[in-house]
């Protein structure tokens, strides 16, 4: 296609947007509050998605070492282990950080643990994460029977394990159903607002086709059309959803490390939402656009 046919097809979508202002209102207003739907939908999901990935951090393996061993066989172990494919990370936690660890934890009442620096009576661990969290128990397992000398016992939660991994998986497999049906939704609803806006015109359309313009001549600015009204419709509920979303990240300090209810940052998030959300309103106004000018197009 030639520059000057495609210019002219921006020049006719946005003549036609502006002439059609009241219809054009109404479109983009239809895709505004479905979007906004979506776009609240999306923070929840990225979220929910990423306090599943936290929870399945908190699904470890701890390795307790045999107090025999020393400095070089712990370090061999730990190079050892990282050089298996199925290990993502490993640290070591001294009996010493251990301690401090459960000082920390107890706060006021750790008086009971004063005085044990001298005589420790905890084992030096190693934290051991597996890269796919289902396979931890196989991992311990395999950790059990390669160091049966070096380490005295290896524990993964179990049980406390698999409920964990098991809501993660929960939770994932529902936000992507639920998902799919909001998109499809909201495709639906955009479409047949789009329908409307082209029906209104369909008389501009028999009149194009008299003078024997193309099918694609015809679709091209609808097209383009389609693409504004998606991506104007995505300007008020992105910006609406990422302050709101802001507020109450403020106000519950959430994206800190230290909260209790961690919610991912407004960068990332933002991103995520923004590009999504734009990019769904552009493609369901093309597509709204495609289907809804066949029935006039055809011969």
């Amino acid at each position: 296609m030639k520059i000057e046919t495609m210019f002219r097809h921006f020049k006719e979508a946005f003549k036609s947007l502006v002439r059609n202002n009241w219809m054009t209102f109404a479109a983009v207003s239809a895709v505004s509050v479905t979007l906004l739907i979506f776009g609240i939908f999306l923070v929840f999901a990225f979220n929910i998605n990423y306090m599943a990935s936290e929870l399945d951090k908190q699904v470890s393996i701890r390795a307790s070492l045999n107090a025999q061993i020393d400095a070089d066989q712990i370090d061999q172990i730990q190079a050892q282990l990282k050089k298996n494919p199925q290990v993502k990370e490993v640290n070591f936690v001294s009996k010493q950080q251990g301690l401090q660890m459960m000082k920390e934890q107890w706060g006021d009442d750790k008086e009971f643990l004063e005085g044990l620096e001298k005589d420790n009576p905890l084992p030096d661990i190693l934290e051991i994460q597996a890269k796919d969290p289902q396979q931890t128990e196989a991992l311990a397992k395999e950790i059990r029977k390669s160091y049966p000398n070096q380490v005295d016992q290896v524990d993964h939660g179990e049980g406390v394990s698999d409920r964990l991994l098991n809501l993660s998986a929960w939770v994932r497999n529902m936000v992507l159903v639920f998902g799919l049906g909001l998109a499809v939704l909201a495709a639906f609803l955009i479409s047949n607002t789009i329908k409307l806006t082209i029906f209104a015109r369909r008389r501009e359309i028999e009149i194009m086709r008299l003078v024997g313009a193309s099918n694609w001549f015809i679709r091209w600015p609808f097209f383009i059309e389609g693409a504004v009204i998606g991506m104007l419709g995505a300007i008020v509920p992105v910006t609406v959803v990422l302050l709101g979303y802001n507020a109450v990240v403020s106000i519950l300090d959430a994206d800190k490390a230290y909260s209790f209810f961690k919610l991912l940052g407004m960068w990332p998030l933002s991103l995520y939402v923004a590009g999504l959300t734009t990019m769904l309103g552009i493609l369901i106004g093309v597509w709204g656009s495609l289907i809804s000018i066949r029935r006039f197009l055809r011969t």
